[in-house]
């Protein structure tokens, strides 16, 4: 009985298909696996926006404030943009106990839609030892943009630098970050004191631990430990992209949408380039030269 095998040569060609055919395909499933883990992370900034839609229907139009209480209490007992929303969503992030220790890395869970796939940081230890965002609560993934009023006046200052303008008597919803006074961003600001807001970002990526973001985060490097991102990386910006140069954002109107970094800054969608001396802050241009800095905008 005659039998038949492979030659040695017809073995080496089937390896060498498979080889090329792998080298083809791999990428292909690599973009594809990327490009869903964008979407995903679209949705749920699309839900997040959809909460604090509804939570300004029946507040009076009002936005929910960033942060509030009082900064000589734990970080951990603040209530957050997030903490107003979460009713809303009621999926991910954690309810404040206050007096309680803060939630430990077990109890915290994978935070539901507030943790972006695009970002793996999670409830991953930050460097000043929390876990997760300032409140423990919620993971590191999305702030609300503190610049958003500023081109119509509704705006504060900054209370650290001790800056003050002529809208500084005016409390908005996104007021700056206070390191040292009690802090309640309620103020008078709400979705219809905006004059376009349909092309004003509401939530916005980040790799900081803070509840806001503002658009000179696009030039803020991880690489630097002041900058606030919860992880020391070069090439990374403190604004978070979702590859290819793609930042998700929500607006005030309820979209969304995934946006090319550049255009986000040319269209001011953020909402601060109109007064781009606003406490000394640099213009646009001046951003986008600290931009092309990093690999992740290049």
């Amino acid at each position: 009985m005659n039998r038949k095998a492979f030659t040695l040569i017809e073995l080496l060609v089937v390896i060498a298909i498979i080889a090329i055919l792998a080298a083809i395909l791999f990428p292909v499933f690599a973009q594809a696996k990327a490009a869903a883990k964008r979407t995903a992370d679209l949705s749920n900034v699309k839900n997040i926006a959809l909460g604090m839609i509804m939570y300004g229907g029946d507040y009076d139009d009002c936005v929910a404030p960033v942060m509030q209480g009082y900064w000589d209490q734990p970080r951990y007992n603040l209530i957050l943009w997030k903490d107003s929303v979460l009713p809303y969503i009621k999926n991910g992030g954690l309810y404040p106990r206050p007096g309680e220790p803060p939630y430990t890395r077990a109890q915290q869970g994978d935070g539901g839609i507030f943790n972006s796939p695009t970002y793996d940081f999670g409830f991953g230890p930050n460097a000043d030892g929390n876990t997760g965002d300032s409140s423990t609560r919620f993971p590191v993934s999305f702030g609300v943009n503190c610049d958003a009023g500023k081109n119509e006046g509704i705006a504060g200052s900054n209370a650290d630098s001790g800056q003050t303008n002529e809208y500084s008597t005016i409390w908005p919803w996104v007021q700056w970050w206070s390191w040292t006074q009690p802090y309640n961003s309620g103020g008078s600001g709400n979705f219809t004191a905006l004059q376009n807001p349909a092309n004003t970002a509401m939530i916005v990526p980040t790799r900081s631990e803070y509840p806001n973001v503002q658009a000179n985060y696009f030039a803020y490097g991880c690489n630097n430990p002041g900058n606030g991102c919860t992880t020391l990386a070069n090439g990374l910006t403190v604004m978070r992209g979702s590859g290819n140069k793609i930042v998700n954002l929500s607006f005030f109107d309820g979209h969304v949408k995934g946006e090319n970094g550049f255009q986000a800054l040319g269209s001011d969608a953020f909402d601060v380039y109109q007064r781009i001396n606003y406490d000394g802050w640099p213009g646009r241009y001046q951003v986008e030269v600290y931009m092309r800095q990093y690999s992740e905008w290049q």
